[in-house]
């Protein structure tokens, strides 16, 4: 280096996370070049396999890639009612999903990336949103998104952010990614979010969920997808999703169904397929062509007689005599919906990086389609009986009349308090001495044990049964046929203002059912210890003790119970339903509420009812009507312990939708064969599998023509039309 030459500071260049020292004259000091790609692309490119694998396999259970995809027209909305300024939007997309390659590239042309999709029921949306995320990952290059299709119907815009919900379902769904790689994922712009069901939010929640996805920055791109009616109310108060492209589903022909069905079979059967194809086409207004008009109807018909039973062909859908009507063609192809979406072949094997499946296991999923009929056919007849579509776990048991629903909580809960109090008791009475004497054997303990467990769980168990199914029965008089959700958070502090607060009338309501309840219990518990006297102790003074006990239990437990109940309806807020989260997180809220409430309250209880005996006691003198009364440390103590229990107990199985779920949906609707063990799991896998809904914290049937298929008497599994002999006698 002359003098001539400026001097040359040494620098680090970085390839990765590694520096690299140059010296002068660009000369390497080193002798190690690390080189790597940019990390977040590398965590972009990983996510990308991930979610891949995901859908491909989600797409082989659905049976996608078993045949070409239906081909349904994708085009602009007629009359651009849904669309937003052209010039915004950068383009239009139309096309075909039997040709997703022509579809995606349309979208990815746009010059904003945002798309809606709509279309009526059944009519392929999220066929067409899974097929659509396997071809967009497929032609990933550098520096594009990563499309990820999640169900928007968790999403609770006014309490959650957009962002926040996304990152949550994120981490959910792929559980090896960091918070830190998620936000630099999404601050990037390397997440597509392809955000099905819209339809599915609270219709209250629709419109600010829209308000929500404009307030996102320009660039943001994502898809939208939603049933045509419902995204017109919504948009009826509130903007359309803004520089987003609108696809509406167009209508099947039967020409199009046609050449579905032919092209869709191997070469070596396609004859016989072929006098079903010609007949859509010679007739396209017979009952086959206009059933076989919605893509759900045609997806089954293909599944059904890919593999039929022994003498079915598909020409017996043409049968005018067999299927007079649409309907009726809908009826036998929807009796096969169970053993197509509920196969019973062995499941994948978990992907690496997705979060493990905590549905079914693979001995549960593969269970006999009879059944699963069966427990969808309950639920189908008992949303017929209401007359409604929405299915809210907290009604499963209002299907039954009142008088068995009081007996059978009752039991349940006296049963409970049996089991609880009758073995403690048994076992003081077996091993503890409270006074001085002589020893007695085992044989001896055993027996006294065994007495008094019998005794004592007889005398707590039978009064707590019948006051739960009495006040059980207050309750669905006063309140309605179904316990709501409590929806309650527990404010102790800050009454004034409070939006949605128990009125004065319902506090007072409420400290009445304790009152009641108390006064109930106390009695029942006094007499049933004075016949237990008289029965095991053969005591002459138990004509005398239990009416005395009688008063002193139902003075004693009438006063706590009303105070506490007014406390516990004084501090409730109610949580709107319109605005509920998804039902298993209403029903983890339920449960959480009625815990706390618990906590709070029952030791209050406990403490009001242990030393409000001994202070009776000091007021009386000791004696009631000539008899002694004693109340010591021990008795007091071991109301002050057990009291709470019970009432706890007891109210939470007959006041709250929690209990009466735990009382039905998971004891007596499962042992009936009603429903599944794991009831809300099964309805969360019915909706994974595309047969039921969900509308916020309520399911409903995919498809108001499978609500009325399942609910005819005898399930999914009934005969879809009569018989070859059956119709033989009746012809005349």
């Amino acid at each position: 280096m002359t003098d001539a030459e400026p001097a040359l500071r040494p620098t680090y260049v970085f390839y990765g996370p590694t520096p690299i020292l140059i010296g002068d004259h660009s000369v390497q000091n080193n002798f190690i070049t690390v080189a790597s790609t940019d990390p977040l692309e590398t965590e972009v490119k990983q996510l990308g396999r991930v979610v891949l694998a995901q859908w491909q396999q989600e797409a082989e259970l659905r049976g996608l890639h078993l045949s070409r995809p239906i081909p349904i027209r994708w085009s602009a909305s007629p009359g651009g009612e849904f669309d937003d300024h052209p010039e915004l939007t950068g383009g239009s997309v139309q096309g075909s999903t039997a040709d997703l390659t022509s579809f995606a590239e349309t979208f990815l042309n746009l010059s904003r990336g945002r798309l809606v999709v709509l279309g009526g029921p059944g009519s392929g949306k999220t066929t067409l949103a899974v097929l659509l995320v396997i071809d967009l990952l497929q032609r990933m290059r550098e520096e594009s998104p990563v499309p990820v299709l999640l169900s928007i119907a968790s999403w609770r815009p006014r309490a959650e952010h957009l962002a926040t919900w996304l990152e949550r379902q994120l981490l959910r769904e792929y559980p090896y990614l960091s918070l830190e790689t998620i936000r630099l994922l999404r601050q990037g712009r390397r997440i597509l979010p392809v955000l099905d069901g819209l339809d599915e939010l609270p219709a209250t929640e629709r419109p600010l969920a829209l308000d929500k996805l404009n307030s996102l920055e320009d660039k943001t791109s994502l898809i939208l997808i939603c049933r045509t009616q419902d995204y017109a109310e919504a948009i009826s108060s509130t903007e359309v999703l803004r520089a987003a492209a609108v696809v509406e589903a167009e209508p099947l022909t039967a020409e199009a169904a046609s050449r579905y069905l032919f092209k869709s079979a191997a070469p070596q059967k396609q004859d016989r397929w072929r006098p079903l194809t010609d007949a859509l086409i010679e007739d396209p207004s017979c009952p086959a062509a206009e059933a076989l008009k919605v893509p759900l109807m045609l997806w089954l018909c293909r599944t059904v007689y890919r593999s039929p039973a022994p003498g079915e062909r598909p020409e017996d859908l043409i049968d005018r005599c067999r299927f007079p009507t649409p309907e009726a063609v809908e009826r036998h192809l929807l009796d096969s919906l169970v053993p197509s979406v509920y196969s019973r072949d062995p499941l994948p094997p978990p992907q690496l990086g997705r979060k493990a499946s905590d549905a079914w296991s693979e001995k549960e999923r593969n269970r006999d389609t009879e059944r699963v009929s069966r427990w969808l056919g309950f639920l189908a007849r008992h949303l017929e009986r209401h007359d409604r579509t929405d299915l809210a776990w907290w009604e499963l048991g209002s299907g039954m009349r009142l008088v068995p629903r009081m007996l059978l909580t009752g039991l349940l809960a006296g049963a409970c308090v049996a089991l609880l109090i009758g073995p403690m008791d048994g076992l003081a009475a077996a091993f503890y001495d409270p006074e001085p004497g002589p020893a007695r054997d085992l044989a001896t303990r055993l027996v006294d044990g065994l007495t008094i467990m019998g005794l004592d769980g007889l005398i707590n168990g039978v009064p707590v049964a019948l006051v739960t199914a009495l006040v059980h029965g207050i309750g669905v008089v006063f309140r309605g046929a179904a316990l709501e959700p409590t929806r309650m958070r527990i404010r102790l502090v800050g009454r004034r203002g409070r939006a949605g607060a128990r009125s004065g009338s319902e506090i007072l309501a409420r400290a009445g059912i304790g009152l009641v309840a108390g006064v109930a219990g106390g009695a029942g518990v006094g007499l049933l210890q004075g016949f237990g006297r008289a029965l095991f102790l053969e005591d002459p003074a138990w004509s005398e003790v239990g009416p005395g006990d009688a008063v002193l239990y139902a003075v004693l437990f009438a006063l706590p119970a009303g105070l506490v109940g007014a406390l516990m309806a004084w501090s409730e807020v109610p949580v709107a339903i319109a605005s509920a989260p998804e039902p298993r997180d209403l029903l983890a809220l339920n449960r959480r509420t009625l815990l706390l409430q618990w906590l709070v309250f029952a030791p209050l209880f406990g403490c009001l009812v242990g030393f409000g005996g001994e202070a009776m006691i000091i007021a009386l003198h000791n004696s009631l009507w000539g008899i002694e009364l004693i109340w010591g440390v021990a008795g007091g103590f071991r109301f002050g312990m057990l009291a709470p229990l019970v009432v706890g107990l007891a109210t939470t199985l007959s006041l709250s939708a929690w209990g009466q779920w735990t009382v039905f949906a998971r004891v007596w609707l499962p042992l009936t064969g009603r429903l599944p063990l794991a009831a809300m799991t099964f309805l969360e896998d019915a909706h994974g599998r595309g047969v039921l809904r969900k509308v916020g914290a309520v399911y409903q049937f995919r498809h108001a023509r499978l609500q009325q298929h399942f609910a005819v008497e005898g399930g999914a599994g009934a005969p879809a039309s009569p018989t070859v002999e059956q119709r033989a006698g009746e012809q005349p």
